[in-house]
């Protein structure tokens, strides 16, 4: 859940980047300098965001990885493997998202910023739908346990559990054979 928030919050920051980019498209050279750096500002906020999306120990926007038992023997398990959800800086690392090439100064670097966004928005979506479904097989998982556990309890209970009133019928019926036994 914490990594699906993260990711939540990460498309929004990379749309009010994009939203940078059309405002740099129009703007003047100056305009655009100071956009480029509120860009780079955001990118921050990208890398701060996906660093802080971690609970207990596991950041899945980090490249954190989980490995879920689901029975006592770990035979039947689950892993879950993260992303590095930071902004990048570089192509290939992270979201692949570069810092604002010479201030914006030509639509090419405006343009180039654009394409990264939008790979890094589809990366976004992918890798939520991914750990979406690995948080639906874990519920799912969690649900079947609960559901066996519950029928394993009552079938204990069926066969530990004595009926007071069939036991004391079958000790006065004990009983009666006995006495007539002995008479």
């Amino acid at each position: 859940k914490a990594a699906s928030q993260g990711i939540d919050a990460l498309v929004k920051l990379i749309e009010q980047a994009k939203g940078l980019t059309a405002a740099a498209r129009s703007a003047s050279t100056a305009d655009s300098a100071t956009l480029a750096t509120q860009f780079d500002a955001l990118m921050v906020q990208v890398d701060e965001l996906a660093g802080d999306a971690g609970y207990k120990g596991t950041n899945f926007l980090d490249s954190s990885e989980l490995v879920v038992d689901f029975n006592e023997d770990a035979s039947s398990t689950l892993t879950i493997t993260g992303f590095d959800a930071s902004s990048g800086g570089a192509v290939g690392v992270g979201l692949g998202i570069e810092a604002a090439a010479a201030n914006w100064a030509s639509s090419t670097n405006v343009d180039t910023a654009v394409l990264q966004l939008d790979t890094a928005l589809t990366t976004l979506r992918t890798q939520g739908k991914t750990l979406a479904s690995s948080s639906g097989v874990v519920t799912t998982r969690q649900e079947f346990t609960t559901n066996i556990i519950n029928t394993l309890t009552t079938g204990a209970d069926a066969l530990t559990s004595a009926d007071t009133n069939e036991e004391g019928a079958n000790m006065l019926a004990l009983q009666t054979r006995q006495q007539l036994g002995i008479t």
